[in-house]
């Protein structure tokens, strides 16, 4: 996949360096001289992958890049993706400009806390602040780890904020981000894609492995649910009651009223299904195949496909514009939907 970390079957999405010479008889006979070779490489590119970091390229075409998440605030809107890439639109989406970015790693997830607080965070461990709207941005240093993907950001307010990724990294803030502390994790723990919140604040943590955590007490502590799916979700749509719609791959969606009893939705595609939004006046929506949303006018029962202008674009993430318009980011650049054209579904 051009997104996110690739996945195989319904296994992990990462292929974690700690696994790299466990149990292989292979390399277990190894000669010394040969085998430190391979760790010294090894460690090389850690380094070198720590220092190659630059300020993005500003390109003529970075408006048809990847781009890989998509947030905003009335009119104002950001979008980011790869090499860094961050768009920024005061119109609703319907024009855009590349920013100076201090980073060429690629970035998952952007997120508005106010008209001038936007944060955004990626691969490598990458954080970035914007204190202006989206103009101008600087690295903010939470974990100098080049193997760890920040995948999500998240600000329930000013102040309170996490950060989500792989290895099950959880990070949070009491501070508007001046101090990020990690949450100690199991052994092996899954990767976090998601981390959201509902209109009752309550807080909803997705991964792989059916990773369905809740938590109602501002992330103090975390409620793991069983949605009865061993494979990897990518995000949540809450519901009212404590109850979500959880969705991931191979278009699977899974909905409970109330965390406790969930039910298999059959969806009319096979794709992966990777970032979803709910609009204003209650309709769910969600990314789908080459050129494809999912559309559910019944809070996710059911869904009916929708065509994109573009059929070979691969829709990442959808956000809703201060005019009502669906902005939605792909693999090549943004796509905007005007008002009421989603009334056009089609089923399949």
């Amino acid at each position: 996949m051009i997104f996110k970390p690739n996945q195989f079957n319904n296994g992990p999405g990462f292929a974690p360096a700690r696994y790299f010479f466990a149990g292989n008889s292979s390399v277990k006979s190894l000669i010394p001289s040969f085998a430190a070779t391979v760790i010294l490489c090894f460690v090389l590119s850690k380094l070198a992958a720590q220092s190659s970091d630059a300020p993005a390229v500003m390109a003529r075409l970075a408006k048809r890049a990847v781009l890989l998440d998509v947030h905003g605030q009335s009119a104002h809107v950001t979008a980011v993706g790869e090499r860094g890439h961050i768009l920024l639109s005061d119109d609703n989406g319907k024009t855009w400009a590349q920013q100076s970015v201090p980073t060429r790693r690629t970035l998952n997830a952007v997120c508005w806390v106010d008209s001038r607080t936007v944060w955004a965070v990626g691969h490598q461990s990458i954080v970035l602040r914007s204190r202006d709207g989206g103009a101008n941005w600087a690295k903010v240093q939470v974990l100098n780890d080049p193997e760890t993907a920040f995948m999500d950001i998240l600000f329930i307010d000013p102040k309170k904020g996490f950060i989500v990724g792989s290895y099950g990294k959880l990070f949070s803030t009491n501070d508007g981000g001046e101090k990020w502390t990690e949450a100690v994790q199991d052994e092996d723990p899954p990767h976090f894609y998601q981390v959201t919140k509902a209109p009752d604040e309550v807080l909803w943590l997705i991964g792989e492995f059916g990773t369905v955590w809740r938590s109602v007490d501002f992330g103090q502590a975390w409620e793991p649910l069983d949605a009865l799916y061993d494979g990897t979700f990518f995000g949540a749509l809450p519901l009212a009651r404590r109850g979500a719609l959880v969705f991931g791959l191979r278009g699977n969606v899974f909905r409970s009223e109330d965390g406790t009893i969930w039910e298999s939705i059959k969806t009319p595609t096979n794709a992966l299904l990777h970032g979803g939004t709910q609009l204003k006046d209650g309709r769910m929506i969600l990314t789908a195949g080459a050129g494809e949303l999912l559309l559910s006018e019944n809070k996710g029962r059911s869904f009916s496909i929708f065509l994109l202008s573009d059929q070979s674009a691969v829709p990442t993430s959808l956000w809703q514009a201060g005019d009502d318009g669906l902005l939605v980011s792909t693999d090549r650049g943004m796509i905007r939907l005007d008002p009421g054209v989603l009334t056009r579904s089609v089923q399949k």
